[in-house]
């Protein structure tokens, strides 16, 4: 009897728990607790950014590091998304280890229910201009002219110190700045500004 009790109240016991959802002090600030304090908590704000209890719903809105069920305008799930090795992954190495599996599930979850920190979801306004975290810029595909003319097919990944991380046919390789043409120079510097803005350098 004891088996069959456990065994038929266990479905009920898992819907209420998932009904429950996830609680912002419960599940979500013990995360950024662990990973993300040495620069977004306890009076520090990196880029503008701070996650403490008291200030985190500045960063929830339209166009802010949290978009409330929109996990692909969401700059800071993007952000601990990113491989390990990526020069914008947060937390970086020096100050906090990756999150998991299992709390990046949990902060889209979050985010996906309407990011509440309270009894309220905070509310959608209209879009206003990105403050902290601001849009990563998207790779830019095309065609690069050298000095010598020669046309090369890549994708611009990043660019590290003078060179342009371009992607071709699978593989990266550095490509130097300066051996490409003023137009094509112009537009990757306009690309690392944006990439240096996003990451709040």
């Amino acid at each position: 009897m004891k088996s069959a009790f456990f065994v038929s109240v266990l479905p009920f016991a898992f819907a209420a728990s998932t009904a429950m959802g996830i609680e912002f002090e419960a599940d979500i600030l013990p995360i950024f607790e662990s990973k993300c304090s040495k620069c977004h908590m306890e009076g520090n704000s990196k880029g503008g950014v701070a996650l403490d209890l008291e200030e985190i719903a500045n960063e929830i809105g339209a166009g802010k590091a949290i978009v409330p069920g929109d996990l692909e305008k969401s700059e800071l799930l993007k952000l601990v998304s990113l491989p390990e090795d990526d020069d914008d992954h947060m937390p970086p190495p020096e100050k906090g280890s990756p999150l998991r599996d299992n709390e990046i599930a949990k902060l889209k979850e979050w985010i996906e229910a309407g990011a509440p920190v309270g009894e309220e979801k905070p509310e959608m306004k209209e879009e206003e201009a990105p403050v902290g975290l601001t849009k990563r810029p998207d790779p830019i595909d095309g065609n690069w002219t050298n000095r010598e003319g020669k046309v090369i097919t890549a994708t611009l990944i990043r660019v590290e110190g003078e060179n342009a991380v371009l992607q071709m046919n699978g593989k990266e390789f550095p490509y130097p700045v300066g051996n490409l043409s003023d137009a094509d120079q112009a537009k990757i510097q306009e690309f690392s500004e944006a990439m240096k803005k996003a990451s709040g350098g």
